[in-house]
């Protein structure tokens, strides 16, 4: 089973990295040690990815799209300036990278996209705004491209976190006053390498609770 996974610089990606045998990233932040291959870009945008053709020369299973930003907003307080940014992390950056995957036939027959979604996707937590609109916005794009994929065999799905104890979740709870409580990264890491080695998986939104 071979795994690629963009936005490798998180906790996350960096734990899950350890506990996967052929695993490459793609960063715009340099990692040391990490990962069998790391390819380098100076941002995530349809420009910068396209100059990755030459440097990815192999096919994957799974391709899992880390990306994502976490703010506090409120529809009361609508900010266009935040709410775009919110989206354009949370929704059109993965959008693109998925692009990037399909039209440059990097995943291999019956391979997968898993988008790192939130449980907030679902929720109506105050303060969360952008940041719940967008990941619903993900999921359910999710579902739509699955099924654009069908005769390619290329499976779509989710994986929406619970409040995980990392800086951003810190940063939710503090922001929020939500009393859920926490995940471990461990296991985050535990339920997704389980998730990574099912060649079933397909248009579902898979959610990672404490």
């Amino acid at each position: 089973m071979s795994n690629l996974l963009f936005g490798g610089a998180s906790d996350i990606a960096l734990k899950l990295s350890k506990h996967l045998k052929n695993t490459d990233a793609v960063s715009t932040k340099k990692i040391k040690n990490s990962y069998r291959k790391t390819f380098k870009i100076k941002n995530y945008n349809i420009k910068s990815l396209k100059k990755l053709n030459k440097h990815i020369t192999e096919k994957y299973d799974n391709v899992v799209i880390f990306n994502g930003y976490y703010s506090s907003s409120f529809l009361s307080m609508f900010n266009r300036k935040f709410f775009l940014k919110d989206f354009e992390i949370n929704f059109l950056i993965p959008i693109e990278i998925s692009n990037f995957l399909l039209q440059r036939n990097i995943l291999k027959k019956g391979g997968a996209i898993y988008f790192i979604s939130s449980i907030a996707a679902s929720e109506d937590l105050i303060g969360n705004a952008g940041y719940s609109i967008s990941k619903n916005a993900l999921n359910l794009s999710a579902k739509i491209l699955s099924n654009e994929q069908k005769n390619r065999a290329i499976r779509v799905n989710t994986i929406s976190l619970g409040l995980v104890k990392n800086n951003m979740g810190l940063k939710v709870k503090k922001l929020t006053n939500t009393k859920k409580n926490y995940t471990s990264i461990n296991n985050v890491i535990k339920k997704i390498k389980v998730i990574l080695k099912s060649k079933k998986i397909n248009k579902k939104n898979i959610k990672i609770l404490s």
